[in-house]
């Protein structure tokens, strides 16, 4: 579940990203969450998915601010992991951080709030895919010792969508410029993961469907 630097290439080419207004009359701005569902094998529930990362949004006190999310291919997403990683193989999440620059969760106090363009925490690619796979082979047990976080949420979860949720979680950390490189980081980094895991099963939205 890599993070990568920004691409602005990944956000241009999509179908234009329209900036929400900084406020209206009925409260402050709610930032645009654009997604774009190319893959054919696995349907996707997108309204569930604008749901969760609108939770895990306010969760984070980022909900004025725009993310890009792809639903794409194994193939796409290998492209990309062998363009921006060099590994050439497929993977669940590939974050792209806007303001890679800040301080981990630092970005809703950072970034000027009355700046449009600034409002923008990156983008996250996915392989619907490689999701699906993952969860038929591995779902539906129990988090191992070592397992926390959204790794430990994922592993009793069979349902693509209830997973794709999560991993939403995982990538917007990312976004935020969380990690898990050393042993503070990844105690940070899940802390927070957490706490987004569980604001998703507070508006039901964290567990497989009945």
């Amino acid at each position: 579940m890599p993070m990568m630097r920004w691409s602005a290439l990944l956000t241009m080419s999509w179908t234009a990203r329209l900036a929400a207004p900084l406020s209206t009359g009925a409260g402050p701005r709610s930032g645009t969450i654009l997604i774009r569902n190319t893959q054919r094998s696995h349907a996707v529930d997108v309204k569930r998915l604008e749901e969760a990362t609108r939770v895990v949004l306010r969760q984070l006190r980022c909900e004025s601010f725009d993310v890009g999310i792809w639903l794409t291919t194994d193939a796409t997403v290998r492209k990309m992991n062998r363009e921006y990683r060099g590994i050439a193989r497929s993977t669940d999440v590939l974050s792209f951080p806007f303001h890679d620059e800040l301080a981990p969760g630092s970005a809703p106090d950072a970034v000027d709030g009355d700046d449009a363009d600034a409002l923008n925490l990156g983008d996250l690619v996915l392989s619907v895919p490689y999701v699906k796979r993952v969860a038929d082979r591995d779902g539906g047990r129990p988090a191992g010792a070592g397992e926390r976080g959204v790794s430990g949420a994922l592993a009793p979860l069979t349902s693509l969508d209830a997973r794709l949720a999560h991993l939403v979680v995982h990538g917007v950390c990312h976004l935020l410029n969380y990690d898990h490189e050393t042993d503070e980081d990844f105690e940070a980094m899940v802390r927070v993961e957490d706490a987004c895991v569980a604001a998703l099963r507070d508006r039901r939205l964290g567990g497989d469907p009945p």
